[in-house]
């Protein structure tokens, strides 16, 4: 973790560090129970050349949050860009199994639509998690971060009771119209066209939940996008069926 008055930077190796073990393992495996050239060797190698370093910077100079991913092994660096002032607060979300209660540090937007995770994963060390939060909170001046600690702000639209499904495909189609980024309203007008006639509108709902997971994947919410993929294809899966 690097800090000036300006600039915060968390670099995430942890992940990185995994998939060379990882990869470097099979590599190994492959070369002592087969040959050099297997399936075994060639999993690990895949592994280890797309493993990748991820780098945040908040940077109060640019009113910028910026993720970059980093292959280091094939030169290939992705950026994914947000503004500063769009977030409202930093969360600490968890995930329990029978086995284990693991955690990450997630960033709340005004929109409260979603927050945007730190990592991709879940891990162990909620103290470390917490330090990270709070490191944040006070950099950007926020008061608000806990552990899933404070309410979000509510979607207006959401709490419309419609009366027609005519007029509920009215307005997404407006609000689309107006903000061309708004994967919410793409999928929310999937739903709506598929609940006015769910045979004749379901190549265009799900053209429209595609379209949401792009807009998604742009914006740099991967697991909402994955989500939202997993909606049509089942969708898709269902309709080819009936």
């Amino acid at each position: 973790m690097k800090q000036t008055s300006n600039k915060l930077e968390l670099q995430e190796t942890f992940a990185f560090k995994m998939q060379l073990f990882v990869g470097g393992s099979f590599v190994l495996s492959g070369i002592f129970f087969g040959s050099l050239v297997n399936l075994c060797t060639l999993i690990g190698l895949l592994v280890m050349i797309f493993a990748q370093i991820e780098t945040i910077t908040f940077d109060k100079n640019l009113g910028s949050l910026t993720f970059k991913y980093q292959q280091p092994f094939i030169r290939k660096t992705k950026v994914i860009k947000h503004l500063l002032q769009d977030i409202s607060g930093v969360e600490i979300q968890k995930s329990e199994d029978s086995e284990s209660i693991k955690y990450r540090v997630c960033l709340v937007l005004f929109s409260g639509k979603r927050c945007v995770p730190l990592t991709s994963y879940f891990s162990t060390g909620f103290a470390d998690k917490q330090k990270t939060a709070e490191v944040i909170a006070t950099f950007l001046n926020i008061q608000n971060y806990d552990l899933e600690g404070f309410p979000r702000q509510q979607n207006l639209s959401e709490e419309i009771q419609w009366e027609t499904v005519e007029a509920e495909i009215i307005h997404w189609e407006s609000a689309i119209a107006g903000d061309s980024n708004d994967a919410d309203a793409r999928v929310k007008l999937a739903f709506a066209l598929l609940k006015q006639d769910e045979i004749k509108n379901k190549e265009q709902a799900i053209d429209y939940l595609k379209q949401a997971e792009s807009v998604l994947k742009s914006q740099g919410y991967h697991e909402d996008a994955m989500y939202v993929a997993q909606l049509w294809g089942a969708i898709w899966w269902r309709l080819l069926k009936t």
